[in-house]
């Protein structure tokens, strides 16, 4: 369900990349150090996504240092971290762990099965360093469940549920900008929901497995979906909007205002191969 918040790489400039290419990385090290090898296999976009905010937000002092890894063996890469990089650290276990258990618990997939195994000790790290985060995040995603046992035919209801989850998220700090960041985190968790189910529809069609978007009576359930996920993207922009960014504020614009709807259009692309 991760990885739908990235950029349009060639929107870029070229020095924007090389910083979110340091944040990534940054994010990337910072696992290793903190939770150990295995869990560098559940890095995605959307939390570096959430680094990048929140540096530009608060500015932290920034770590930058360039090294090789078994990715990039050949050149050294830049690697940015600060103290948002340890939290978006601990908030990529808890979200990998518990997806990968909400895939076992529907789907009895073997995969991730072995992967929420692998991942049990660095998730109760993660949850003693911020157990308000892991209960919030275990609580939504068992109400996710819940309706999608119940067959939900509204996929506000549940696409609101992975809202509030990464509403959670997004709040590194309770300060002025909290109320701002709920929402942001709100309305991307929405997006990264209704994306991923509007992508899967034929798959879960096929497999009889749950997706709101199909449960629907609408003529057109694809256009309403499009339609949804960019009325949540228009709630989303206009949240950032409203927080004082300045530093790498291109590249976030090129998430929001490039990257997601790249995103989106590569679903539309698909269809038409099809």
């Amino acid at each position: 369900m991760f990885g739908y918040v990235t950029i349009n790489k060639m929107e870029l400039k070229f020095k924007e990349y090389y910083s979110y290419r340091g944040y990534y990385c940054g994010l990337c090290k910072c696992l290793k150090a903190e939770y150990g090898n295995m869990s560098r296999m559940t890095l995605n976009y959307d939390m570096t996504f959430l680094i990048l905010l929140m540096s530009s937000l608060y500015e932290p002092q920034n770590k930058t240092y360039s090294e090789r890894c078994m990715v990039h063996p050949s050149k050294k890469q830049l690697v940015i971290q600060n103290e948002i990089t340890s939290y978006a650290a601990s908030m990529n276990v808890l979200l990998s762990y518990y997806n990968m258990l909400d895939n076992w618990n529907d789907e009895k997939d073997i995969k991730s099965l072995a992967v929420c195994r692998a991942l049990k000790k660095d998730m109760e790290k993660a949850g003693s360093r911020y157990p308000e985060k892991a209960e919030l995040i275990s609580k939504r995603l068992k109400n996710i469940t819940s309706l999608e046992k119940e067959n939900s035919k509204d996929p506000e209801a549940v696409s609101n549920e992975f809202g509030h989850l990464m509403e959670e998220i997004f709040v590194f700090k309770h300060d002025q900008w909290e109320k701002i960041l709920r929402k942001v985190g709100f309305y991307a968790g929405k997006y990264i929901y209704l994306l991923d189910a509007l992508e899967d529809m034929e798959k879960d069609e096929k497999n009889n497995s749950y997706n709101p978007f199909n449960n629907m009576e609408a003529e057109d359930r694809k256009e309403y979906a499009k339609e949804l996920i960019m009325l949540n993207l228009s709630f989303l922009s206009a949240e950032i909007e409203k927080l004082p960014l300045i530093q790498d504020k291109g590249i976030i614009d090129n998430i929001i205002y490039s990257g997601i709807l790249n995103k989106i259009d590569n679903v539309d692309k698909k269809e038409k191969i099809k």
